[in-house]
């Protein structure tokens, strides 16, 4: 539209001189009009420019992006609003002036709630686009990390890296970052239309567990990690995309509590409405560590988005029991 204006501007003059000639040559064949006739088509011309550069101009985009899209829904109103109201006025040319004011009130409303909304849905599925994205991302990283915490393992019982200081902290620096990955896909879970519960057999996600004992850290502590296999029929109602690593959570966090040569149980039980999953350490190290488990963390996290709850308690001796409860199922 910008070459529209500059049309009309080079054109102005011309315009205006041919105007002014139709005028005279009327007056001199006897049709003299009011002098204000003669300003209609400059004032024509301005007002044509003005709608030309409200409507139509392009937004500066130098501004920055939120003042760029401000300034586009503004004048994507302000052309939906004229519109309609001109539609309205050629069908009703007999509303008379506070008709109009509501009218235009009313069509101005209306434009800001459907561009609010349509931002808000472009705004949804960006994010869901760069959720899903982070998603895939935090995936590979994950086998990734698997990989090398196994890489690790096996260098171990071939004694090729010693147990150290250094191998310690590689393997500290592995646990805490496959966590914040685990805490990161939680976050894109909620964010990419919240849980997606269904019955989830507890038997399968504890055996899923126990097989990645030696992932967890089990083997370079000589812990030994006993699985007491629930009922078969015992379900929680549960995303499995975030339990799983929930329960995975709490069998690092018993591993990483337990002394060497101990032992860790893994079980579950029914509760009423609620079935508990549990890990219960038989001889912990020091209690202070507990508040800077991450993995503990991520599974008091899931529980609440489930409803359900984390118990920590001391039991008999130097254990400890780690349990997240949860929904309860029926059986189908």
């Amino acid at each position: 539209m910008e070459r529209v204006r500059g049309v009309l501007a080079r054109q102005r003059a011309g315009l205006v001189d041919r105007w002014d000639r139709q005028l005279r040559a009327a007056a001199s064949a006897g049709f003299a009009l009011d002098p204000a006739t003669a300003q209609v088509l400059p004032q024509l011309l301005d007002a044509t420019d003005r709608s030309l550069e409200r409507k139509f101009r392009a937004v500066d985009l130098s501004a920055g992006p939120a003042e760029a899209e401000a300034k586009r829904a503004a004048l994507q109103g302000a052309l939906l609003s004229d519109f309609l109201f001109d539609v309205a006025l050629e069908h009703l040319p007999e509303m008379n002036g506070d008709e109009q004011r509501r009218l235009s009130e009313a069509l101005a409303q209306a434009a800001i709630e459907v561009l609010v909304k349509s931002s808000l849905l472009r705004e949804q599925e960006k994010r869901k686009r760069d959720n899903a994205r982070l998603a895939r991302l935090a995936h590979d990283l994950r086998n990734s990390l698997t990989a090398a915490r196994l890489a690790v393992d096996l260098l171990r019982r071939k004694g090729v890296l010693q147990d150290g200081k250094t191998s310690r902290a590689l393997e500290s620096s592995l646990s805490h970052l496959r966590e914040g990955i685990e805490d990161t896909l939680l976050d894109e879970a909620l964010a990419s239309g919240g849980l997606r519960t269904s019955r989830v057999r507890l038997n399968t996600v504890l055996a899923d567990a126990h097989s990645a004992a030696h992932e967890l850290g089990a083997s370079g502590k000589n812990v030994k990690v006993v699985l007491e296999r629930p009922p078969a029929l015992l379900q929680v109602q549960a995303d499995p995309r975030v339990l799983r690593p929930a329960v995975r959570g709490l069998l690092r966090a018993g591993l990483q509590m337990a002394k060497p040569g101990s032992t860790v149980l893994v079980s579950a039980v029914q509760a009423r409405n609620r079935a508990r999953v549990g890990v219960e350490v038989y001889d912990c190290t020091a209690f202070k560590r507990l508040p800077r488990l991450p993995a503990l963390s991520f599974a008091r996290r899931v529980a609440r988005e489930h409803g359900g709850s984390l118990i920590a308690r001391k039991v008999q001796g130097d254990g400890f029991f780690f349990g997240l409860e949860l929904p309860r199922a029926e059986p189908t």
